[in-house]
C-alpha cells in the first residue's frame, strides 16, 4: 500500500520584509480599480490604490526588499491615505488641497514595519507608520511595475472565476460598478499637482 502521509507546506520560500525602522523610497503607485470591501457587515465597491516601497534591505538573491500598503483612494480628512501622506511629509493634507500621486514615486521616507499573520496563518510585512526621510533612498531600478500589474490582473481573474461559474445562465446580468467617463474608475483621490506648499525634502 502506498504511503499516504502528507506534509503541509507554508506556501513557498517567500520571506516578508524584515521588521523594524527602515529608510525607503516609493517605487510605484498602482490604481487597483474598484475593489469590494466590507465594513460593519456592509459590502461596497471602492476605488483602491497601492503604494509600493523599496528599502535598503536585501532579499536572499540580493535584490532590494519591497513592501506595500493599500488605501481607499480618497483625500478626505479622515481617510487613511490623507493621514499617511500627512505623516510622510510632516504636514497635514489640508481641505481643498490636491496631490498628484505620481509625484510619490521616487520620494524617500522612513517606514516602521511589523510582521502580521493573515487568516490562513501566513506571515506578511505590514507598514505600521511612516515619517519624513532621515536620508535619501534612490530606487534601484529592479522593481517591475508591469509585472506587478500582471500578477494583480491574474489574481482578480482567478477570484472572479468561481463567481462567474456559479452564476445561472438564466440570471440577468448585473449592472457594472459605476464608472467615470471614458470607462475609468471614479476616484476621490486628486491627480493634479498641489497648489500649495511643496516639500523639497520629501518631493510632494
Amino acid at each position: 500500500m502506498s504511503n499516504l502521509t502528507l506534509t503541509s507546506k507554508d506556501g513557498g520560500d517567500f520571506k516578508p520584509h524584515p521588521e523594524g525602522i527602515h529608510p525607503a523610497c516609493c517605487v510605484d503607485v498602482m490604481d487597483m480599480g474598484l475593489v469590494e470591501t466590507e465594513f460593519q457587515g456592509v459590502k461596497k465597491m471602492v476605488n483602491k490604490v497601492k503604494l509600493v516601497f523599496e528599502s535598503e534591505q536585501k532579499t536572499d538573491d540580493g535584490k532590494p526588499c519591497t513592501v506595500s500598503k493599500n488605501f481607499t483612494a480618497s483625500l478626505h480628512p479622515k481617510a487613511k491615505l490623507a493621514e499617511f501622506l500627512g505623516k510622510w511629509r510632516g504636514r497635514p493634507v489640508t481641505p481643498g488641497e490636491t496631490i498628484d500621486l505620481a509625484k510619490l514615486i521616487g520620494a524617500s521616507c522612513t517606514l516602521v514595519i511589523s510582521h502580521q499573520q493573515n487568516m490562513s496563518g501566513k506571515t506578511y510585512a505590514a507598514i505600521d507608520a511612516v515619517s519624513k526621510p532621515t536620508r535619501k533612498v534612490t530606487p534601484s531600478g529592479t522593481y517591475d511595475p508591469a509585472a506587478t500589474r500582471q500578477r494583480y490582473a491574474e489574481w482578480k481573474a482567478k477570484q472572479a472565476a468561481p463567481v462567474a461559474n456559479a452564476a445561472s445562465p438564466r440570471t440577468s446580468p448585473q449592472p457594472s460598478p459605476q464608472r467615470g467617463e471614458g470607462g475609468e474608475s471614479k476616484s476621490s483621490a486628486a491627480t493634479t499637482p498641489p497648489a500649495g506648499d511643496f516639500d523639497p525634502e520629501v518631493g510632494f
